[in-house]
């Protein structure tokens, strides 16, 4: 049965089955912890039969641990598919693959500093670009997604409210008080922080600017918490090159749902 994270016991449990889970601590338990109680952000958490949990947003479910063996699991599993179909979720980020019919995608690379380890810091940006370290988020939220007024606007919620509870941090590197570069974390575990929405802007890639500013928040988070990100595998040759570790992958998958 598929139960809605509602009680202060559901949260609790929630927690306990992500605990521990590289990627999937931080960004399932940050996001159930700050939007879980309130429906109208668009976040919904489940927790599912056997030890698996399950997060929705937009069209993208992610779904952490295993369903039962055997013959509940496959009652399990046809119930998933049917509450995924209802909700029309054509995105499905895992641990491994647990639902027939769905097609994969590459999957993300996962990398990794582990806490206390510290990279080389490539050379020092062009001395007219600044370093803030705490920017206005909406430029940053232009700059992340240029194309989508929608994705702009819930990239800003979310990283606003992540910052504001003081789980995320958001650094820039601008020209004119314009962001041209940016990285940022907006999601942590009590182990992991994890770093996403590295992005630079067209006119100012190639010079050097993502390599120094993720190395270099990512050595101060390491102080306290393991460092992790996921990007697609073209991206291997620049994360090695930095000096970090691929840790493992999370496995993405889509689906066409008829509608009929």
């Amino acid at each position: 049965m598929i139960q809605a994270v509602t009680t202060p016991t559901h949260f609790a449990e929630f927690a306990r089955r992500i605990a521990g889970k590289p990627y999937f601590a931080a960004t399932m338990g940050t996001h159930c912890t700050l939007f879980g109680s309130h429906p109208a952000s668009g976040w919904c958490f489940y927790l599912l039969p056997g030890t698996a949990a399950l997060a929705l947003h937009g069209g993208t479910a992610t779904l952490c641990g295993r369903l039962p063996e055997g013959e509940a699991g496959e009652e399990a599993a046809e119930e998933l598919q049917g509450f995924l179909r209802f909700l029309r979720a054509d995105r499905l980020l895992s641990e491994q693959q647990l639902l027939e019919g769905w097609q994969p995608e590459a999957p993300l690379l996962l990398w990794e500093l582990p806490r206390g380890q510290r990279l080389p810091l490539p050379p020092a940006p062009p001395p007219e670009l600044v370093l803030e370290e705490h920017p206005a988020m909406q430029p940053v939220s232009r700059l992340v997604f240029p194309e989508s007024e929608t994705e702009q606007e819930q990239f800003y919620t979310t990283a606003c409210t992540a910052i504001a509870h003081g789980v995320g941090c958001c650094w820039a590197l601008q020209s004119h008080r314009t962001p041209v570069c940016t990285v940022g974390c907006y999601e942590k575990s009590q182990e992991e922080a994890y770093m996403s929405a590295g992005v630079t802007l067209p006119g100012w890639q190639g010079r050097g600017l993502a390599g120094w500013l993720i190395v270099r928040m990512a050595n101060q988070l390491a102080e306290s918490h393991a460092v992790r990100f996921a990007c697609a595998p073209r991206l291997r040759p620049f994360y090695t090159r930095l000096g970090f570790t691929q840790q493992g992958m999370i496995h993405q998958y889509t689906r066409e749902w008829d509608t009929l």
